[in-house]
């Protein structure tokens, strides 16, 4: 093959690393955020040494992607999903894989929690559940060697092409893939992956950056008759392959707040010191109780004077950031579980709230649920194992939250309107449940 053919990129390929790298900035902040330069310029800016990132050095990130993301999380994975392993539930290979899933130290969960935040913030993400190709004889021999089924994470910039088929009985399936395993100034790493067939390509780089020749090959032979790559996204695109990122509409919101703060520091920044303007030879000393010498034959027009810009846009801008994070917190429908001033306060709005927070949280929950049955699966048909009859993956799909201090409220003003013993001693009973959960 030709350099052009096993670079080859997927048609969608370059607006979606785009958008990718966008969106994975937003969700770190920090110096990643900065060099993104995401501050629209001033005119003229560019012409001045150094103002554009002294500016962007100034300019503080107030990271709503992070903070959203964090909260699905803390409720997705508020309960450890309930893995029934059966008759595997001991095996050696199966306590590992569980403990050190990517064979870096992550167990199952904390994987797919990495993996899960990272979709959706980017909108997919490709995990491929792999097995080292070395032949061994015996599972004791495997597990004194460690080789096992292990898997890893490629984010939407990493996976250059990938297509898929249908088969006869109408079920699409991936038919290739090729992925950067690594890359560095000097060369790249490449693999194809075919339902019979494992690429693996080193490939240099000239200085400008560009392909310039494949230095090493290795061609191996895939048992499973399949790609056991799966395709992790929250919220399905109508491209397949591709997901839809579920901060996207926040992460624009977080950019506008982003300039919005750069403007608030620039008006401060301004009206707080004034401007002295003056002629060439006028004599001034700056501060507090400064001196102005002036030439006893200059026109009276030409006296200096202060450039004092009004500090009226002030409550504006601090006005449309207020409007702007309550917007964040309908996007997200996180107003019931935030402390946002500007979030409903009737007891229906918050009701509302979380029913449309705890219904997308549990689609969410859902395609968690089936990619990791999907990662069991392949990694099963690796190990050569049958999956037992009563294995079982269930991920937490309820996410009720109660508001004690308003329950208990409510159950106090039913005590005061009904002296009924029965009725005291059922409100009394469901006080104590209520201190239970």
């Amino acid at each position: 093959m030709t350099l052009e053919s096993i670079l080859k990129k997927h048609n969608s390929y370059e607006e979606n690393a785009k958008q990718a790298d966008y969106l994975f900035r937003s969700y770190v902040g920090g110096e990643q955020y900065r060099k993104g330069e995401y501050l629209t310029q001033y005119i003229g800016e560019n012409e001045i040494p150094n103002a554009y990132q002294n500016r962007l050095a100034a300019t503080p990130l107030d990271n709503h992607v992070a903070t959203v993301i964090d909260i699905y999380r803390s409720f997705i994975f508020k309960n450890e999903p309930l893995r029934e392993l059966g008759s595997l539930e001991n095996n050696p290979l199966v306590v590992q894989w569980l403990n050190d899933t990517d064979q870096e130290g992550q167990s199952m969960t904390s994987f797919i929690k990495t993996a899960n935040d990272l979709a959706m913030v980017l909108g997919n993400v490709w995990i491929l559940v792999d097995r080292p190709s070395y032949k061994v004889n015996t599972q004791a021999e495997e597990e004194a060697l460690g080789i096992r089924g292990y898997a890893c994470t490629y984010t939407p910039q990493n996976v250059l092409n990938w297509e898929y088929t249908r088969s006869i009985n109408g079920k699409m399936s991936l038919s290739h893939i090729a992925v950067v395993e690594s890359e560095s100034k000097d060369r790249m790493s490449v693999t194809h992956w075919y339902k019979d067939t494992v690429i693996k390509r080193v490939i240099t780089k000239t200085d400008t950056g560009e392909a310039d020749s494949i230095v090493g090959e290795e061609v191996y032979d895939n048992p499973l008759g399949y790609i056991p790559m799966i395709n992790h996204s929250p919220l399905k695109s109508r491209i397949k392959g591709i997901g839809i990122s579920v901060v996207a509409d926040i992460a624009d919101s977080q950019r506008y707040i982003y300039n919005l703060l750069s403007e608030l520091e620039q008006s401060i920044r301004i009206s707080s010191h004034p401007t002295l303007v003056k002629t060439t030879h006028t004599q001034a000393n700056s501060g507090a109780g400064a001196i102005i010498n002036l030439d006893e034959q200059s026109e009276p027009g030409l006296n200096p004077y202060l450039l004092q810009p009004t500090a009226a846009g002030i409550d504006g801008i601090i006005s449309t950031i207020e409007v702007t994070v309550d917007a964040i917190s309908r996007m997200s429908h996180t107003a019931s579980v935030t402390s946002s001033k500007t979030s409903p306060t009737s007891g229906i709005s918050l009701q509302v709230e979380r029913e449309l927070l705890f219904a997308k949280l549990k689609d969410i929950a859902d395609t968690v649920q089936e990619t990791e049955i999907k990662m069991w699966n392949i990694w099963f048909d690796w190990q050569n194992i049958d999956k037992p009859a009563d294995f079982s993956i269930t991920y937490n799909n309820k996410f009720d939250m109660r508001d004690m201090s308003n329950d208990l409220m409510h159950y106090k003003a039913a005590l005061e309107l009904n002296d009924d013993p029965v009725f005291k001693a059922m409100i009394v009973e469901k006080i104590a449940k209520l201190f239970e959960d």
